[in-house]
């Protein structure tokens, strides 16, 4: 056996580089976030105090963790946490963080400490506090460094927020420590999670080609879970080109792939029935939308699917339908803050109106849309916003015009009528849970 070849056999495995995490962007101090969001002053203290004490036990080294606060600091937080009137679901994961004040604690599991900052996480996401949401779950991949798993979270919790570079270095590290412990689960969803960054981005050759590293992984390694996102993910990837028989193929797909009483079939009807509607398959669109409208969904969701069944039913003339959609929308977008699926829905709303004739709603929906779009840093829905506000500017200023009539029916491609009739007929089953 020659020396080189001998040389190659005893290498030791290859260990993939690992890209840190973005842990602030633009904060003027770790935790700023925090107190910013909350309207509790008392509490806000506390998860500040909580997030921040446990940073700097992750930043230790394990012998020196005894050292670093005085003996009475855990019976003060304890205290603390006792005298507030918090829910179940957040007195408990504080009381455990407050375990690294106690010098006679040990040395405390790391994975223990990460499921209580998530558990903060999930407490701050239901109560619509998305940057509380992220910077625990941040906590929570400092606490456990060489987990996947909270560096994903953080990655989603970072995308929904807007916060687009953060969202992409914690899906690149989550990538990072998953080939590196051959997770395969996590390394297929951080590929998932960084295909539909780059979606958002507008860079849809590079979503592509992330979305097929998940595939690929999903096929090689009996990833269930993945393969349907992946699909999906593509299939929203096509629908952005146009490419209707793409769409139709992976919408297929991915349907199949998910399984009838998914819950995300909901996602996939309305994003393929979407897509029709921009096609201008109308009739086809609206029974997918009312059908919907009829599964549990998150607020943004909600008003991006009432809003669609408002532009749909313009689409078909329906001036009744599309006046109660348009009210059910603009209440939701009244009672919420500028947040994920609001510029979008908006811009439902403005081409909805625009096809009717209704200037001066399509003007006021465009107007509001390009606001939110501005703020959120969204760059497609600001360029079909301001292009929208444009066109019904120019509208307005024509007079003696006649209202546009509703468009003809487009050719309806084989197979979207009886994908549509599928999508209608699991979703009216009531098969989704969440």
């Amino acid at each position: 056996m020659s020396e080189s070849h001998s040389q190659k056999r005893r290498r030791s495995p290859r260990r993939w580089i690992v890209p840190p995490g973005l842990s602030t962007d633009g904060e003027p101090f770790a935790g700023y976030r925090v107190l910013e969001e909350m309207k509790d002053g008392g509490l806000a203290l506390l998860l500040w105090q909580a997030l921040r004490d446990v940073e700097l036990w992750a930043a230790t080294e394990p012998e020196r963790r005894a050292e670093l606060f005085p003996a009475e600091a855990w019976e003060r937080r304890a205290g603390a946490v006792a005298a507030l009137p918090l829910d179940s679901g957040l007195r408990a994961p504080l009381r455990d963080l407050a375990r690294v004040l106690d010098p006679g604690a040990g040395d405390l599991p790391e994975a223990e400490l990460a499921e209580a900052c998530l558990a903060v996480s999930r407490w701050a996401s239901e109560r619509s506090l998305p940057r509380t949401a992220m910077t625990f779950a941040q906590v929570a991949a400092i606490a456990a460094s060489e987990a996947a798993a909270p560096c994903y979270t953080v990655g989603l919790l970072a995308r929904r927020a807007a916060d687009y570079r953060r969202a992409e270095t914690w899906f690149r590290r989550c990538i990072g420590l998953a080939r590196r412990a051959r997770d395969w689960k996590f390394y297929g969803l951080g590929c998932v999670g960084l295909g539909n960054l780059f979606i958002q981005r507008g860079d849809y050759p590079t979503a592509r080609s992330w979305l097929f590293k998940a595939l690929r992984a999903s096929r090689r390694h009996g990833l269930w879970n993945v393969k349907p996102m992946a699909l999906h993910d593509l299939c929203c990837v096509a629908i952005i080109g146009g490419k209707v028989e793409e769409v139709l193929g992976y919408a297929r797909a991915a349907f199949k792939a998910y399984g009838r009483h998914h819950p995300r079939v909901v996602a996939l009807a309305h994003d393929v029935a979407f897509f029709w509607m921009l096609q201008g398959y109308f009739a086809q669109a609206l029974p997918v939308f009312r059908a919907v409208l009829t599964q549990p969904l998150d607020r943004p969701h909600r008003l991006l699917a009432q809003s669609s069944l408002a532009r749909a039913a313009a689409g078909v003339g329906d001036r009744f339908g599309f006046a109660d959609a348009w009210a059910a929308t603009w209440r939701m977008v009244d009672e919420g803050d500028d947040s994920e699926k609001m510029a979008e829905a908006l811009i439902n709303l403005a081409q909805g109106a625009a096809t009717l004739g209704d200037v001066d709603r399509a003007q006021m929906a465009a107007s509001q849309a390009l606001a939110v779009a501005i703020k959120r840093a969204e760059a497609e829905q600001r360029v079909v916003a301001e292009a929208l506000l444009d066109s019904t500017r120019t509208l307005k200023q024509r007079t003696g015009a006649a209202a546009p009539s509703a468009p003809a029916p487009a050719p309806v491609p084989e197979g979207a009528s009886a994908l549509a009739a599928d999508f209608v007929e699991v979703l009216s089953g009531g098969m989704a849970q969440a």
